[in-house]
């Protein structure tokens, strides 16, 4: 048992306060994507590029276009003033309201300089049905990410699970968000929104200490000088991109190009070396610990992968010729959602709750995991259902869609707790409730045990074999004064202690609590005990009539993770029928020797009987032999 086990609760809560800051930092920032579904966008109906800050050269004109129809020409040059809200409409950086017209500046190849009024056409930057629904796709997938990082945050605080959360915040949005920005949110002047989107770019480093810490949740390995090293790389990083890859107003596409392709070459850089990292852990894992390890590993490597796929379609629609509308952003919306939503939650919550491969049921039940899938399961059909009402509130249709949509979600919620329920139970848990359904088995059965044999195996050998504990000690007091003696054990050696003495403070907690007890403190612990994952953890009390009768000690599971709270009150209720068995055993059998001392005593009672009858027979003839004798002298 390690010290990582065993998290104070106050260290959770605020480990979980801190993660849920960020997460709301992030979330609370890229809601407003709902603005930009409906957003329309400036088209001039030219082609062109920056010269400058704030001066585009026109290359070709659309025939018919906005330009066209003010007289503008190939080699024409706007100039555009960032401190002008006009001006940011023109250029396709401001949200543009219905009748709009607005003037600039143009400069002519003769060096002539004149006003040119221009009446944008509007272009919706979501244009099909199909971009608006990858969005919303990617969104529900961060949601959903987010949720997953802060519940590991609160389970297992550490350097897995926040690097965890923040890989995950990684996949924020950022295009989708600068759009926003430039069209609804900007001003002059410094506007510290404008920084979110390259802090959260920086987060892809977080990826790679997830993949050296897993599932350990530390380094250990690692000295010092190595972290420091890394902290300072991620430090000069996040420098690096904070001032080079931030937003830019009218120089075409939102991101410099070059910074950015520095961000994907960089980022799949680390998501290699995550993988590469990933295979080591297996490598040099055990048998056991690699049947454990497989799937999970598969499908983490599966997710990254997809990552790497999805950073090098995202950076396309970066570097290309500036656009006007997000349908260059759908493929890898998609793609992340499918990795983001799908199958990075499921790789990592099948490790976590099918192979327990993360330390976390010492603290988690499959009530609380309910709890859990259902919230997230309501919260991002509530995202998602708020998001589709952005979509269609500005349609003729929105009154009936929105309560379609309602009675829709209201009909989802009632069958998803159902569906949750078995789903959890049936893929999460299935093993895990197999072994719990048997145990409840042999619970009921116990009271009808007929010898104390069957209560210890029951006891011991029954929650090994379910539960895959790697130890567990049955200890039975002979005498109200004497020691507890080891009458059965699994995972105990004749060198290992054969008897509980009755002073000891393990004991007398027992005695005074009657209740299970985690061995988390040393003063607990006897000596002689086995070590590693047999060493006990939890110690059960067998009470009979207030008068503790026996003790059982279980070590962890054969993974070194600790017994969860549904297992400890498996174990409880199972002490429970032990008691009242060997209870029943007891008088049973204190009976049948009441009655075999009964039929002894009617025996010797004959026998007495019988002797007794002789003796006054040969009392009686001795006597009359008497009386002849005296007669014949006579």
């Amino acid at each position: 048992m390690t010290s990582s086990t065993q998290t104070r609760t106050w260290v959770r809560v605020i480990n979980a306060l801190f993660a849920l800051a960020v997460c709301a930092i992030v979330v609370g920032n890229y809601l407003p994507a709902g603005r930009v579904i409906g957003l329309a966008r400036a088209s001039l109906g030219i082609q062109g590029e920056w010269i400058g800050d704030e001066a585009k050269r026109i290359t070709a004109v659309q025939p018919g276009g906005a330009a066209d129809r003010a007289g503008l020409k190939p080699g024409d040059v706007l100039q555009f003033d960032s401190n002008r809200e006009t001006d940011w409409v023109l250029a396709g950086y401001r949200h543009m309201p219905e009748g709009f017209r607005g003037s600039l500046p143009v400069r002519h190849p003769d060096g002539s300089t004149s006003i040119v009024m221009l009446a944008p056409e509007r272009v919706t930057y979501l244009p099909t049905l199909n971009d608006k629904l990858a969005l919303l796709a990617r969104l529900a997938g961060l949601t959903l990410g987010g949720l997953i990082g802060v519940f590991m945050v609160w389970m297992r605080p550490g350097l897995m699970t926040w690097s965890l959360l923040f890989t995950y915040l990684s996949g924020f949005p950022t295009r989708v968000f600068a759009d926003y920005y430039l069209g609804f949110g900007a001003r002059p002047g410094l506007n510290l929104l404008y920084f979110l989107p390259p802090v959260t770019m920086t987060f892809i480093v977080a990826m790679l200490p997830f993949a050296l810490t897993f599932p350990r949740n530390s380094m250990a390995r690692w000295p010092w000088w190595r972290r420091a090293a890394m902290l300072v790389l991620a430090l000069g990083w996040a420098g690096f991109i904070l001032g080079r890859a931030h937003i830019q107003v009218f120089e075409g596409p939102v991101y410099a190009s070059g910074p950015y392709l520095v961000w994907v070459v960089v980022g799949v850089l680390i998501i290699i070396a995550s993988i590469v990292a990933l295979a080591r852990t297996y490598r040099r894992s055990d048998g056991a610990t690699k049947a454990r390890l497989r799937w999970a590993l598969l499908g983490l490597g599966i997710a990254m992968v997809n990552y790497v796929i999805f950073m090098t379609i995202m950076s396309f629609s970066f570097v290309t010729a500036d656009t006007t509308n997000g349908s260059q952003l759908t493929p890898g919306n998609w793609l992340f959602a499918v990795t983001a939503g799908v199958l990075f939650p499921f790789s990592f919550g099948y490790a976590v709750l099918r192979e327990r491969v993360v330390d976390v049921q010492f603290a988690l039940s499959r009530t609380l995991v309910f709890g859990v899938v259902s919230t997230l399961v309501v919260i991002f059909l509530a995202v998602l259902h708020w998001l589709i009402g952005r979509m269609i509130e500005h349609s003729g249709l929105a009154f009936g869609l929105e309560g379609l949509a309602a009675i829709g979600l209201g009909l989802v919620l009632h069958r998803a707790s159902h569906g949750i329920t078995l789903l959890v139970d049936r893929v999460l848990f299935r093993r895990h409730h197999q072994a719990e359904e048997r145990l409840r088995r042999v619970t009921a059965a116990l009271p009808f045990a007929t010898d104390e044999r069957s209560i210890a195996d029951a006891l011991v050998m029954e929650p090994v074999r379910n539960f895959d504990l790697a130890s567990a000690a049955l200890f039975y007091r002979e005498s109200p004064e004497g020691p507890f003696n080891r009458v059965m054990a699994q995972g105990w050696s004749e060198d290992h202690a054969a008897s509980l003495e009755a002073d000891s403070f393990l004991v007398r907690y027992l005695q005074a609590e009657h209740a299970p007890l985690k061995l988390d403190d040393p003063q607990l612990l006897l000596a002689g005990v086995p070590e590693g994952a047999a060493l006990p953890v939890l110690a059960i009390p067998i009470v009979n009539q207030h008068v503790l009768s026996a003790v059982v000690l279980y070590g962890a599971h054969a993974n070194h993770t600790l017994l969860d709270p549904d297992e400890v009150e498996l174990l409880h209720q199972l002490a429970k029928a032990a008691a009242t068995s060997h209870q029943q055993v007891r008088i049973a059998t204190l009976t049948r020797e009441i009655a075999a001392l009964t039929t002894e005593n009617s025996a010797l009672t004959r026998e007495y009987s019988v002797e007794k009858l002789r003796n006054d027979r040969l009392e009686g003839s001795l006597r009359m032999l008497v009386l002849e004798g005296g007669q014949g002298r006579r």
